[in-house]
C-alpha cells in the first residue's frame, strides 16, 4: 500500500477542511457584525484551542513507535486505553461522517442564487412552494455526494490527487479575495470597498456577541482531524502528523487574519442584509464582489465561485477519507457490535482500503442531507468534535501528571497546555449548547461503560492507574507529615492464611474486606507449599487478587511479613491471621505485639455462615474498644448492602462487681461511642467461661473476645502475659464454636471523642 508524507498525507487534507464554508459564506457577515478587533480576537481565541490540541497530538504520536490506522481515536486509545478511546473514536466517527452531509448542503449554497431561479422556471410543479429551495439544495447536495463517493472509492492515492487540485483552486480564489481591493473591473461592487479599516462592527461588542461570533467561526478551525486521520497511511506518522498540523494551523491562520482584514475594508451596511435569531445573515461573497453581474464572463467571478464550492467539497472529501479510516479502526479493535465487523475489511482479500465502511459513511451522510432540522444536527456534530478535542488534551495532560515512565515524548510540550486544551474544549461545549453537550457525555460514558463490560470484561487500562498512583504517592506524602492518632485510626491490615485450613482463607477474605471495605486497606497474602509452586492448578484470579508466597516454613515466613513496613503511614497496623495447626501461633502473636500492632485471630473460619449477629465478649477497654469497633465496621460495611445486623455486647461479671453498675457503665459506653447494641450482663458463677461461652453465643455468626492472658505492672507500665498453655493445649476445646476472632489491641483505640 502507497504510504504518504507531510504534505500530501497531513497538510492538503486538514488546510482543505479547515478553509471551508465559513471563510467564504460566513466571515464576512462576522467580520462586519462584530468590527476588526472583535473578529480577531476572536480568531486568535479559537486557535489557541487547536494549537494546544496539536501540542497534546504531538505528545501522544511522538511517544509511539507505531501509531497505526484511526488518527485521534488511535492516539486517545493508546493513552486512555480501549474502553474509553473506543467511546472517542465511535464519537469522532459519527461527527465525521455526518459532517460531509453538512458539507455537501453548504455546497449548494452558493448555487442557488444562480441556478435555482432557472429550475423553477423548468419544473414548477417541484419547485414552486416555500420550501423548494431546500429541496433543490438537497438534490444537489446528494449529487455531489455521489461524485465523492465514486472518487472516495477509487482510493486514497486518486483522492488526494483531487484534493491536491482542489487546493491549488482555494489559494488562487483566496488570492483574489487579497487583491480584490485594487482589482479595476467590473468584477468589483461599486462602493463596496473603503480607504479605512472598520474596526468596530454594526453592533457594539459585547460579551453575549462575542459568544455568538465564537460559536459560529470555530467550526472552522477544527478541521485538523482530517490530516490525523490519515495516520495509517504515513510513511513517517510520527514526524508527519506533528510538522503537517502545525504547518496547517499557521498557515490557514495567518490566512483567516489577512482575509479579515481584506473584510474589514468593506462596506458593512452592502453585507450585511439583516439580523436573524441574532445571527448575521450576509451576502454571499460571490454577490459581494460583484461577480454575479459578469457570470460566467469574468475569469475573476469564476474562480471565487469555484473557490467557494471547492472550499465546501474540500472539507466533504477530506471528512470522506477519514471517516471510514476511523470506523475500519474500530472495527479492526474488536470495538463495535459484531454484526459491523464487516467495516474492516475490502472488497478484495488483499486490500487494505476501508471500501465497505465507504459504503456506511455514504448511508450516514446521506441521512443527514435529508434529515430536515439540519442546525441541530450541526450542532450535535460540532459538541461532538469539541468532545474528541477535549479528550486528546486530555489524555496528554494525564500522560503528563501520571509521570508513567513509558511516556517519553520527543515534543517540547507542557501539561498546562495540554490542560488548557481540555478546559476550553469544555467551555467551548457548553457555549455551544450545555443541554446537548452534557447529553452527549453522558452518551460517551454509556458508549465507555458498554464496551468496558462487553469487549473488555470491566478492565479498565491506560494511563489511568499512572494518574491514580501520581495522585496516591502525593496523598501519602502529606500523610507523612500528620500524626494519625487514636481518633483518626483506620484499619489497614495485612491478611494471612495458610493453606490446608478448608474454607478459613475464603471466609478470612471475607472479613478482611469488610473490614476495610471503606475504612481502610488491606494486603492479602496466602502462604502456599514449595511444591505448589511447581503446579499449574492456580488460578489467574487467585494470582492477580492475592499476594501468593511459597515457602517449607509459614512460622517464620509469616514473622517475616509483619516486619514488612510500607510506604509512608499506611503501613499495616493490624494482622488478621488464620488459625493453623501448621504455624507456631505463640510466636507469631508475640512478634506481632513487640511490634505494637494488633493481632485478630480467626478460629473456625470454616463455619462461617454470615453477619447475622455479633457478639462481643467484654472484658476491659484494652482489648473491648478495638472489639465495638471493628464490629462496628463490620456492621457499617453490611448495612451498605441492604442486611440488618445485630451486635450483642456480653459481659460476665466477676464476683465483686455489682450488676446495675455494670449496665449502667456498659449503656453510657455505647450511647457516648454512638454505636448501636444489645448490652447483656451476666451474673457471676463458678462456670467455666467456655461453657458459658458455648451456651450464650453459640448460635451466634461470630463471635469476638480476647486472647487469653493477662497483665501485670512494671515500673509504671501494664504488660501483658500472653496464655501459652491456651494455644498449646486448650484452643482445640472451641473447635464447637462459630469463627470466633480472638483481638489482642496494640493500643487502647478510644471509642469517645
Amino acid at each position: 500500500m502507497k504510504k504518504f508524507g507531510t504534505f500530501k498525507g497531513v497538510f492538503v487534507p486538514s488546510t482543505e477542511a479547515i478553509l471551508g464554508t465559513v471563510l467564504f459564506l460566513l466571515l464576512p457577515a462576522l467580520t462586519a457584525d462584530v468590527g476588526l478587533f472583535g473578529i480577531l480576537m476572536v480568531i486568535f481565541l479559537s486557535h489557541t484551542v487547536t494549537v494546544a490540541t496539536a501540542f497534546s497530538i504531538a505528545d501522544c504520536a511522538t511517544n509511539l513507535n507505531n501509531i497505526g490506522g484511526g488518527g485521534m481515536y488511535a492516539l486517545s486509545k493508546r493513552s486512555l486505553g480501549l474502553s474509553f478511546g473506543g467511546s472517542i473514536g465511535i464519537q469522532l466517527f459519527i461527527a465525521q461522517a455526518a459532517s460531509i452531509g453538512f458539507y455537501c448542503i453548504g455546497f449548494a449554497e452558493p448555487l442557488s442564487p444562480l441556478f435555482f431561479p432557472h429550475i423553477q422556471q423548468m419544473f414548477p410543479e417541484i419547485f414552486s412552494n416555500t420550501d423548494s429551495i431546500l429541496l433543490f439544495k438537497q438534490l444537489v447536495a446528494t449529487v455531489v455526494l455521489l461524485l465523492f463517493f465514486i472518487i472516495v472509492m477509487f482510493g486514497a492515492d486518486f483522492t488526494l490527487k483531487i484534493q491536491m487540485f482542489i487546493l491549488v483552486i482555494l489559494f488562487g480564489s483566496i488570492a483574489i479575495i487579497f487583491f480584490s481591493p485594487v482589482i479595476s473591473s467590473d468584477f468589483i461592487q461599486d462602493g463596496i470597498f473603503s480607504q479605512t479599516l472598520h474596526l468596530k462592527g454594526m453592533r457594539p461588542l459585547t460579551v453575549s456577541l462575542f459568544i455568538i461570533t465564537f460559536t459560529q467561526f470555530f467550526p472552522a478551525v477544527t478541521g485538523i482531524d482530517a490530516g490525523v486521520g490519515m495516520s495509517g497511511e504515513l510513511a513517517d506518522p510520527k514526524k508527519s502528523l506533528v510538522r503537517g498540523t502545525f504547518l496547517s494551523i499557521i498557515i490557514t491562520m495567518i490566512l483567516y487574519i489577512i482575509t479579515v482584514f481584506i473584510f474589514s475594508l468593506m462596506n458593512p451596511q452592502k453585507i450585511i442584509l439583516e439580523h436573524k435569531d441574532g445571527l448575521p445573515i450576509g451576502n454571499l461573497l460571490t454577490d459581494l464582489l460583484g461577480s454575479g453581474n459578469m457570470f460566467p464572463y469574468s475569469i475573476f467571478g469564476i474562480i471565487v465561485l469555484l473557490g467557494i464550492l471547492f472550499a465546501t467539497s474540500s472539507s466533504a472529501l477530506s471528512c470522506f477519507m477519514t471517516a471510514p479510516r476511523t470506523a475500519q479502526s474500530l472495527s479492526r479493535d474488536n470495538v463495535l457490535p459484531r454484526f459491523l465487523s464487516f467495516l474492516s475489511k475490502d472488497f478484495r482479500s488483499s486490500g487494505n482500503e476501508p471500501r465497505f465502511a465507504v459504503i456506511f459513511t455514504f448511508l450516514i451522510a446521506f441521512a443527514v442531507i435529508w434529515i430536515g432540522n439540519i442546525n441541530t444536527a450541526a450542532m450535535i456534530v460540532g459538541i461532538c468534535y469539541l468532545v474528541v478535542y477535549g479528550w486528546v488534551n486530555g489524555s496528554a495532560f494525564l500522560e503528563r501528571i501520571s509521570q508513567n515512565p513509558t511516556f517519553r515524548p520527543t515534543s517540547r510540550g507542557h501539561w498546562l497546555i495540554s490542560f488548557y486544551g481540555y478546559l476550553a474544549s469544555l467551555t467551548a461545549i457548553f457555549i455551544f449548547n450545555w443541554q446537548l453537550g452534557l447529553l452527549i457525555i453522558v452518551v460517551q460514558f454509556i458508549i465507555f461503560r458498554l464496551i468496558l463490560k462487553y469487549k473488555e470484561e470491566g478492565k479498565l487500562e491506560g494511563v489511568w492507574w499512572g494518574v491514580v498512583y501520581s495522585f496516591l504517592i502525593k496523598i501519602i506524602n502529606v500523610l507523612n507529615g500528620i500524626v494519625q492518632g487514636t481518633k483518626n485510626w483506620r484499619p489497614i491490615v495485612t491478611a494471612i492464611s495458610v493453606k490446608g485450613t478448608d474454607k478459613a482463607p475464603e471466609t478470612l477474605e471475607i472479613i478482611a474486606r469488610l473490614l476495610t471495605q471503606y475504612k481502610g486497606f488491606i494486603h492479602f497474602h496466602h502462604i502456599l507449599t514449595e511444591k505448589d509452586e511447581e503446579k499449574d492448578q492456580i488460578d489467574e484470579e487467585a494470582r492477580n487478587n492475592y499476594g501468593l508466597i511459597f515457602s517449607g516454613d509459614p512460622t517464620e515466613t509469616i514473622l517475616s511479613m509483619v516486619q514488612m513496613n510500607f510506604y509512608g503511614n499506611l503501613s499495616p497496623n493490624t494482622v488478621l491471621l488464620g488459625y493453623s495447626k501448621k504455624i507456631d501461633t505463640v510466636r507469631v502473636i508475640k512478634k506481632i505485639l513487640s511490634l505494637r500492632k494488633n493481632i485478630i485471630l480467626l478460629k473456625n473460619g470454616e463455619k462461617f455462615s454470615g453477619f447475622s449477629e455479633i457478639d462481643i465478649w467484654w472484658r476491659g477497654e484494652k482489648n473491648g474498644n478495638l472489639m465495638v469497633l471493628l464490629a462496628y465496621i463490620i456492621q457499617s460495611s453490611v448495612d451498605e448492602k441492604l442486611n440488618d445486623i445485630t451486635i450483642r455486647i456480653i459481659r460476665k461479671l466477676s464476683e465483686d462487681e455489682a450488676e446495675h453498675d455494670a449496665r449502667d457503665e456498659m449503656m453510657t459506653l455505647l450511647s457516648k461511642a454512638r454505636i448501636n447494641g444489645e448490652v447483656i450482663i451476666l451474673p457471676f458463677t463458678d462456670e467455666d467461661f467456655l461453657q458459658t461461652v458455648t451456651k450464650i453465643s453459640g448460635k451466634s455468626n461470630l463471635v469476638l473476645m480476647g486472647i487469653p492472658g493477662n497483665y501485670t505492672d512494671k515500673t509504671n507500665r501494664s504488660l501483658f502475659n500472653l496464655n501459652e498453655f491456651f494455644f498449646k493445649k486448650e484452643i482445640h476445646k472451641y473447635d464447637s464454636l462459630p469463627p470466633v476472632l480472638f483481638v489482642k489491641s496494640a493500643i487502647t483505640h478510644s471509642l469517645i471523642e
